[in-house]
């Protein structure tokens, strides 16, 4: 799985909501609702777990796609939602913010 070289832009708590009540695993690209109008894909990685099951939650690090584009937007505590097309699949809850351009 590849996992850019660079620190992860956030650390947070991760909730399977998948409809389908099925895992997903690291390396997991779904599209994280950033701003109330912007979405942005994001590259998971799971944390001591290589899947996470639905109903269940983890710590889990998440690269985002050009976060120069939405600078100043995550704030620690946070709660975004993350969805494939128009459909919810759960939700993080930021607990750590390593790239200070996304930071509040």
């Amino acid at each position: 799985m590849f996992f850019p070289k660079t620190e992860a832009d956030i650390v947070a708590r991760i909730t399977n909501a998948r409809p389908n009540k099925t895992c997903f695993i690291s390396g997991y690209r779904p599209a994280f609702r950033i701003k109330d109008d912007y979405l942005t894909t994001g590259i998971i990685r799971l944390i001591n777990q290589d899947e996470l099951a639905y109903g269940d939650s983890a710590t889990a690090e998440i690269w985002f796609i050009t976060p120069e584009y939405y600078p100043h937007c995550i704030e620690q505590g946070q709660r975004i939602i993350f969805q494939e097309g128009a459909t919810i699949h759960g939700y993080i809850t930021v607990t750590q913010i390593n790239n200070k351009l996304l930071e509040k």
